[in-house]
């Protein structure tokens, strides 16, 4: 069992933040299972087509030593960020300046738990020889399969950080611990959670309160950051709707109306608010009123009760192939 004790200025301290290196490490675990992860099929066989071509197959050994399904994660390979704007390349760097004997205290823990098989052995013995390219592996996974899409991946986390922090702020940290997950459990003070492995941790937290992230590739109960002498973290699945990773708009239809036109179009599979919009295309609300505005004049959207909707021409537009 995990537990960890806050303090009222803890839950006052208490952040919450974005990790795009966890998003990018937990999307494998999706693309290796997609039974568990449904919802994002579209984008595992685009995936998938990127994992097993030529270009990326020299990065995928090392990636799959490390990042199994149903096994544990060096605690490394996932360091939790920083305070401030979301930026994968500073978490990289974190990772590739991990201390030798932590990552092998790291890979050990690993393979007490869920051993390590192949390259996987080969990098605990030899760390330092398999760390660039584990870097460079990782770099190459966030460019290809995750980048593309960040700007969708950042706006939904972003949005359910949000949510919590009202929930805590309305109805305090009971309701909102219970909202994340059933494992979790507030009570006078004390988080806990039921766990499937064999984990017996109990901490104080320090006056970083108890950090958290939103995840949209993980699966089932939340999973933590562990290491002794260091704070908890702790990150959490969300769910996106099922038409998170509906295609975009056609390149017939960039070339005419532009990008961004064109992107907000699509997104208008179903009616909604500016905010909506704005959220899912990661844009300011400036740029995507600006551009509602001139698509309703243009006669491709009608407004009612604040939402948006594609009229007919915008339809037959849409669908322009």
């Amino acid at each position: 069992m995990l537990i960890t004790r806050l303090g009222p200025d803890d839950l006052a301290t208490t952040r919450f933040t974005v990790s795009p290196l966890w998003e990018t490490v937990t999307s494998r675990w999706a693309m290796q299972d997609p039974a568990r992860h449904a919802v994002h099929l579209p984008w595992i066989r685009n995936a998938r087509q990127i994992d097993r071509s030529a270009d990326f197959q020299q990065y995928r050994e090392v990636l799959d030593s490390l990042i199994r399904v149903g096994s544990w994660i060096p605690d490394f390979l996932t360091p939790p960020p920083d305070d401030g704007p979301p930026d994968f390349h500073a978490e990289l760097t974190a990772l590739a300046e991990t201390p030798l004997d932590q990552m092998r205290a790291d890979l050990a823990e690993t393979q007490s738990r869920t051993p390590l098989q192949g390259l996987g052995r080969q990098f605990l013995e030899e760390p330092e020889r398999y760390l660039p390219e584990l870097v460079e592996a990782l770099n190459a996974w966030w460019t290809l399969a995750i980048e593309p899409s960040w700007p969708q991946l950042r706006a939904v986390l972003e949005a359910d950080i949000a949510e919590r922090s009202r929930t805590l702020a309305e109805h305090g940290p009971a309701r909102m611990f219970g909202e994340l997950h059933p494992s979790l459990r507030w009570r006078d003070g004390v988080l806990e959670m039921e766990n499937r492995c064999e984990l017996d941790f109990a901490s104080t937290a320090t006056d970083a309160g108890l950090p958290m992230a939103p995840s949209v590739f993980l699966a089932g109960p939340p999973a933590f950051f562990v290491r002794p002498g260091e704070p908890l973290f702790m990150w959490y699945a969300i769910e996106v709707p099922a038409t998170f990773w509906r295609g975009g708009p056609s390149p017939q239809l960039v070339q005419l109306m532009g990008d961004a036109r064109a992107r907000l179009l699509a997104v208008l599979d179903e009616p909604r608010t500016a905010d909506e919009v704005a959220s899912r295309l990661g844009l300011s609300m400036r740029e995507v009123t600006a551009d509602l505005l001139v698509l309703q004049e243009a006669g491709l959207l009608v407004s009612h009760n604040d939402s948006y909707a594609r009229t007919e021409l915008g339809r037959s537009l849409s669908n322009l192939s």
